[in-house]
């Protein structure tokens, strides 16, 4: 095999080493959105959990849909009372406060920023747009947390 085949090889497997990685990022998104997408599956995560836990604490399992006890006021008192999961309270990317307001004896509200739209066929309740977004929920009808 002479010099001018192996030159050909290797320009021909870096090209094609070069459109496979043009292509990943074509389906996957480059590492910086893949890590703002991880970011907001994140804040969904924590506000879930916040969700499970408050449902935990003020909802009868045995009288469903009854409540055994007033809503928490703040999340301070939401992680102090946390029986089953640990209770994140801050953003994991600018470590800003998740917003929770009560709003009646069974309703409150969770606010955070997301930095990319979630639009997912899959438990539609928890699909946001980019920037500040809040949902509200009701205790006694509580969305679902897949």
């Amino acid at each position: 095999m002479t010099w001018r085949f192996h030159a050909v090889f290797a320009v021909l497997a870096s090209v094609a080493v070069a459109i496979a990685i043009a292509w990943g990022f074509m389906l996957v998104g480059s590492p910086s959105t893949r890590r703002l997408e991880r970011f907001d599956e994140q804040r969904l995560q924590d506000l879930q959990a916040i969700v499970r836990e408050v449902h935990a604490m003020v909802v009868d399992a045995d009288k469903s849909p009854s409540l055994k006890g007033p809503l928490p006021k703040t999340l301070e008192e939401v992680v102090e009372k946390a029986r089953t999961e640990r209770i994140k309270l801050n953003d994991p990317e600018t470590g800003e406060p998740y917003r929770y307001v009560v709003k009646n004896e069974t309703t409150f509200e969770l606010c955070t920023t997301f930095t990319k739209v979630r639009n997912s066929d899959r438990s539609v309740f928890w699909n946001h747009p980019a920037g500040t977004h809040c949902f509200t929920i009701n205790v006694l009808d509580p969305p679902p947390f897949y």
